[in-house]
């Protein structure tokens, strides 16, 4: 019976810790996306005014 409770305590940890990468991963690609569109926007605006 150890062996089971040993097995679903190491089950719940590693679900924790992919749901908890999976949030920072969520945040980090919203964060890196907004990042991004502004980087994106401002070379499209540098560019726009060389025309």
């Amino acid at each position: 019976m150890e062996s089971i409770e040993i097995g679903l305590k190491l089950f719940l940890f590693i679900i924790v810790i992919s749901l908890f990468f999976a949030l920072v991963g969520f945040l980090a690609k919203i964060y890196l996306s907004n990042f991004f569109d502004k980087i994106f926007s401002s070379i499209k605006n540098i560019f726009k005014k060389t025309d």
